[in-house]
């Protein structure tokens, strides 16, 4: 066997170097300095090389973190700008609502102002022309006398209280005008309405003949009679 077989190799580094009077220095590194030296410088790159992939990591991560934030940020303006655009347009379905609220309750006002307005027995009692006279002694009571032809008329808007005999004149409708009034009217003709019916403005009563020429015409307030010319429209 090989005596020199086990020994191990080893080897010397020889650095020289000339100075400025040209004397030569010669410096000897021996090979375990080297291997330290050069592991220290492996390890020293391979440090560098993780530093440097953990830097890529993580600018890779920021970016990813910034394009999803982007990303988030954009969906969030596009969301805003479709809950304005939403705002808007209910805004404006309000708007239109409200004022349509407003003109259904103006209209209503109006409606319920006519109805009020008609159910008041102020209109004239005949269809055509009469003569006029008050009736004298006892409640107010104004008399007409008309032509063959002309009608008895409502002078509102009401429901036929009631049709009954009446002593003098023969038959009296009684009818109801809301709001406390009432309005009678006496004739000798034959009733052309049934109590609980519905009437409006200017229809007819009775019909004058030749025997029922004259009408008695009353006006009751809250169970009072009041002076029928405080609401009657002579041109009515």
């Amino acid at each position: 066997m090989d005596q020199h077989s086990n020994r191990k190799n080893k080897f010397t580094l020889q650095l020289i170097t000339e100075d400025e009077t040209g004397f030569i220095h010669r410096r000897k590194i021996n090979s375990t300095a080297v291997i330290m030296a050069a592991v220290l410088l492996f390890l020293l790159a391979v440090a560098a090389v993780c530093g440097l992939i953990y830097n890529l990591i993580a600018l890779r991560d920021a970016r990813k973190q910034i394009i999803d934030q982007i990303i988030t940020i954009n969906n969030l303006t596009d969301e805003n700008e479709a809950l304005a655009v939403e705002n808007s347009t209910l805004s404006s379905k309000v708007a239109v609502l409200s004022e349509t609220v407003s003109m259904k309750v103006e209209t209503e006002d109006a409606i319920s102002q006519e109805i009020v307005e008609n159910a008041i027995p102020k209109g004239f009692p005949m269809s055509g022309s009469a003569t006029m006279k008050e009736a004298g002694e006892g409640d107010p009571m104004l008399v007409f006398t008309a032509d063959q032809g002309v009608n008895v008329v409502t002078t509102g808007t009401g429901t036929v209280l009631s049709v009954d005999v009446d002593a003098e004149y023969g038959t009296r409708i009684v009818v109801d005008h809301g709001n406390g009034y009432q309005s009678i009217y006496r004739n000798k003709g034959t009733a052309l309405v049934k109590t609980g019916e519905e009437l409006g403005k200017g229809y007819i009563l009775f019909s004058v003949g030749e025997e029922n020429q004259e009408l008695g015409y009353q006006i009751m307030k809250d169970e009072e009679y009041i002076d029928p010319m405080v609401l009657i429209e002579i041109n009515g």
